[in-house]
Parts: structure tokens; sequence; C-alpha cells
């Protein structure tokens, strides 16, 4: 059984076509995180760090377009400082 207080929130706009990407994207080996769950420069910092991991995974990376919609995406909707 899991607590109530353990379930993750869903997803801003989790209809649009940008938290469409991030699931399909980032959610290939992991959960999507709720973008809530960072500030937007801890988003930057990290989508770079998981272009490698993606790399190491035999995963393709994110491309320019794919990079820049998730980051704004999640920019949108990051947690405050």
């Amino acid at each position: 059984m899991i607590p109530a207080g353990c379930r993750q929130a869903p997803l801003p706009d989790a209809d649009s076509a940008p938290a469409r990407l991030y699931v399909q994207r980032c959610g290939q080996c992991h959960n999507a995180y709720n973008p809530h769950s960072m500030t937007a420069a801890m988003w930057e910092t990290q989508v770079d760090l998981m272009q490698g991991k993606m790399r190491e995974a035999g995963v393709e990376p994110l491309n320019s377009e794919e990079r820049r919609e998730i980051l704004d995406y999640l920019r949108r909707n990051a947690g405050r400082d």
C-alpha cells in the first residue's frame, strides 16, 4: 500500500505536446520527475548531465529542438528558488 502523501503529483499541462515529449524522451529510463521538483537553473544542469547518461545507455540524446522544447517546459513549470 502506498500512503497518499507519497503519490507523485500530476505533471503540469500533462496533455500538452511539450509535456508528452518530456515524458516520452525523459521517461524512457526513469519516471519523469515533476518540474516543480527543481529550479529552472537546476533543470538546465540536469538535462545536460542526462545527455551524457543517455549516450552511455545507448539511447539517442535529445536533438537541439527536443532539448529546447523540454527545457522551455521545465523552466515554465520549475520550482522557485
